[in-house]
């Protein structure tokens, strides 16, 4: 790499603090600031007994990739009850740091920072941790703690392509050779890409790939430092790309150009040849192609996870500067989307390793493909991971995606319509698993108004929408309110499905907790033996929603036998039980109230 003097500065400045030091590799794209990260890391890696880990910090979700670092890396010993207490992300990352294992130095490189801000607020501060952070931006950290990463030098440029060409043509025509690199801004990517093309085509002389890349944009002088200095640079990144890109058989640019859709992120191999096999058909293997685009330079594996890959993120806006593979992206859509639908609400360990590394992916669906999407599946583009966070106790993580998708629906639907109530809806049952009722009544509120406005008379949305109020007017305290709603949620259910359906049966029940709340033990054990018997019917009798109506009579009739308690007793016992809300909401049966169809 020709960056000795840099790893060298690297290594003064990582140990020159009594805190958590921070040095900062910084410059343009092109330039190798992950390549020299990585170079350090591997050279020092026995100076770091505590371990190094790679953060992503273009995502938006750092403080999870920090839990999740800290869970399935660390399986660090009472995270799942710091996350049940804390419930803010960056409030458990920060945990997470505090009670990181094993209290010995550790390396942790953040990759490719765009919000410093953001970042530098959920970095450790004790002095174990060193943190080693990549950067386009110039003066993220004063001069003391940064590395302005520079062009090579004209001999160190010669050295690389050297290296890559292997026949021996830079050392016989040197002043070309000097032209190539010179012409490339003596960028590193740039030099690779033409090694690449170089090595593709033994015969080729210096000259003649020196008249290709002028023909494609390369400028015949030395590129100088100047306010167009970066982007003249990239247009040589551009023009060895253009070189290399000629190189590539048709499948391998379908391919490369699938891998483009992805987010700046690792991309699991298998999922990508997924995707494919949704237009080749499921016999379709990528075969030859890893190595293939590996060897040109377009994609990089990570050696210690086998089967992902991941694009400099100058390939990927080149890759997407390409003609559209309208099919691979349709069904790239397609696949992120089956992802989302697929996550579990109250993932397991499990589940979460299995999903963990595949938000970024998702979120690209939201980010540049929302036009593309109908009605239903627009609202698993959020959904998806709004639950998955919110089953972790990411509420924050979850939050966003719930009121992205609301300022979506709210922005693509003018008026009235049921994509923008049911997500009114999703936020106000965050806001409600949480506690905060005030900040759900009023999303609750215009989610039940616009269900009435946009349907005349009788509709499931409706009796959906009056029984979250209901709930929530229930953990008020506000009783009173909440019986009208229930029994006419309860009575449009009974007129939709004939008397007999499952909703009806969640209406039953809900009822049912409510006199037993207010104390009519008989009629709430009426409507819970209602609630019962439509449950075995038509769920079965092992069913868990059926269970749960099954406990919540045994508990009333234990109830009956003891003696009633009083007015005053029973509202210091709901004061009490209200911090528990998710708890609540499961013994009430309310099973089902959400919906993102």
């Amino acid at each position: 790499m020709g960056r000795e003097d840099e790893l060298v500065r690297l290594q003064e400045i990582l140990r020159s603090s009594s805190s958590a030091a921070i040095a900062v590799v910084s410059g343009m794209g092109g330039l190798g600031k992950t390549q020299l990260a990585a170079k350090y890391a591997t050279e020092n890696k026995a100076k770091y007994p505590g371990g190094i880990y790679w953060l992503n910090g273009r995502a938006s979700n750092l403080a999870v990739q920090i839990i999740y670092k800290a869970e399935f890396d660390l399986h660090l010993p009472g995270l799942d009850a710091a996350k049940e207490r804390l419930q803010e992300s960056a409030a458990i990352a920060k945990w997470c740091w505090d009670h990181w294992l094993p209290k010995e130095p550790t390396l942790i490189v953040v990759d490719d920072v765009a919000d410093w801000a953001e970042v530098r607020s959920l970095m450790p501060v004790e002095s174990r941790f060193r943190v080693l952070v990549t950067t386009r931006q110039r003066d993220l950290l004063p001069q003391q703690h940064t590395i302005a990463l520079k062009r090579l030098e004209p001999e160190q440029s010669r050295s690389l392509l050297a290296a890559l060409e292997e026949v021996g043509r830079v050392e016989d025509d040197r002043a070309f050779a000097d032209r190539i690199c010179a012409g490339l801004g003596n960028l590193p990517l740039a030099i690779e890409l033409v090694g690449s093309y170089l090595r593709h085509d033994r015969h080729l002389t210096l000259s003649e790939i020196w008249e290709r890349l002028r023909s494609n944009g390369v400028r015949d002088e030395v590129l100088e430092r100047s306010p167009q200095y970066e982007m003249a640079a990239e247009l040589g990144v551009r023009a060895a790309f253009d070189l290399t890109w000629e190189t590539i058989e048709p499948e391998g640019k379908r391919v490369a150009r699938l891998l483009s859709y992805f987010g700046l992120d690792w991309v699991p191999w298998e999922l990508a040849e997924r995707v494919m096999q949704r237009v080749e058909g499921e016999e379709y293997r990528f075969g030859k192609w890893k190595a293939r685009l590996e060897n040109a330079s377009l994609v990089e594996f990570e050696p210690e996870r086998i089967g992902d890959c991941r694009l400099h993120p100058l390939i990927q806006s080149f890759l997407r500067d390409q003609p559209e593979e309208e099919e691979i992206r349709s069904a790239f859509v397609k696949e992120m989307i089956a992802i989302a639908k697929t996550m579990p609400d109250n993932p397991t360990t499990k589940q979460v390793n299995q999903f963990k590394g595949l938000e970024l992916h998702v979120q690209e669906i939201s980010k540049r493909h929302i036009a593309e999407l109908e009605e239903d599946d627009l609202l698993w583009a959020f959904v998806g991971l709004a639950r998955f966070y919110e089953g972790q106790a990411l509420f924050r993580d979850a939050e966003s995606q719930y009121a992205d998708c609301l300022a979506v629906t709210q922005r693509l639907f003018e008026g009235d319509l049921g994509m923008v109530a049911l997500s009114l809806n999703n936020l106000a049952a965050l806001y409600d698993s949480q506690g905060r009722l005030s900040e759900a009544e009023p999303l609750y509120l215009q989610a039940l108004q616009m269900t009435q406005r946009l349907f005349e008379g009788d509709h499931p949305d409706v009796a959906r929408s009056l029984n979250n109020l209901a709930l929530l007017y229930q953990t008020q305290g506000r009783l009173s309110e909440a019986e009208p709603l229930y029994l006419q949620a309860l009575d449009m259910r009974k007129r939709l499905f004939e008397g007999d359906h499952p909703d009806v049966a969640k209406s039953l029940n809900n009822l049912a907790g409510l006199y037993k709340a207010q104390g009519k033990l008989e009629q709430a054990e009426i409507y819970y033996q209602q609630a019962l018997q439509l449950c075995e019917k038509f769920l079965g009798a092992n069913h868990p929603d059926t269970q749960i109506v099954r406990n919540n009579l045994a508990y009333l009739r234990q109830q009956q036998q003891s003696i009633p308690p009083t007015t005053s007793s029973r509202s210091a016992f709901r004061r009490l039980l209200r911090p528990l809300r998710r708890f609540i909401r499961f013994l009430l049966g309310c099973f089902g109230i959400r919906s993102t169809r």
